[in-house]
């Protein structure tokens, strides 16, 4: 009995932590971006819109690509100012 009662409340803990986690990515990240991107082109943005989640997440997305690829030239600069060779079929430097 006080198994149930200590596995209840960490299920209800567990929960409400991850419903606080879901409210501030899917709404403050993902939909608040989309609404201030949208914002200029439009007076009548609904911040709730399905177009606003989507020009959130394609931001976000974008974002991921863009560091990614930052990155990437971030490894081959250090390299090459570090007097090496950059071998891109391996993805390592060669000094």
């Amino acid at each position: 009995m006080p198994a149930e009662i200590v596995g209840e409340a960490f299920f209800g803990l567990f929960k409400f932590i991850g419903r606080i986690f879901s409210e501030i990515i899917f709404e403050l990240l993902i939909r608040g971006v989309g609404y201030l991107i949208c914002r200029p082109f439009s007076s009548n943005v609904d911040i709730d819109g399905f177009w606003v989640a989507v020009v959130g997440l394609m931001f976000w997305i974008a974002m991921i690509f863009l560091g990614v690829s930052l990155y990437d030239f971030y490894v081959i600069d250090t390299c090459l100012n570090n007097g090496g060779k950059y071998n891109y079929e391996l993805s390592q430097c060669e000094h």
